[in-house]
């Protein structure tokens, strides 16, 4: 199946791109889409989504399903379908 991956914030720095369609397994989950992203960027973007460990990610990384909002602690239970758009951003804070 096609999803389409929206990159918004320092997410699209760290890919170089402002989208891209990624093939997936028919059943998978927003999780698998995150390590599938962690293995094509490595370092960069494990660092955000720590898909190992019992996939511990940053809390600033926030993930919408065709623009719901999805709580990515619960990523293992998000299932993708073909043509679903997921938005991937990342929260900065400074002062």
């Amino acid at each position: 199946m096609k999803v389409k991956v929206l990159y918004l914030g320092v997410l699209r720095s760290k890919t170089g791109k402002n989208s891209e369609e990624c093939i997936m397994a028919e059943g998978s989950t927003l999780s698998d889409l995150l390590e599938t992203l962690s293995s094509k960027y490595g370092e960069s973007l494990k660092d955000l989504f720590k898909v190992d460990e019992k996939t511990k990610l940053d809390p600033s990384v926030i993930a919408t399903v065709n623009g719901a909002s999805k709580d990515l602690s619960q990523a293992n239970s998000v299932k993708l379908k073909d043509g679903d758009t997921v938005a991937l951003m990342s929260l900065i804070s400074g002062g």
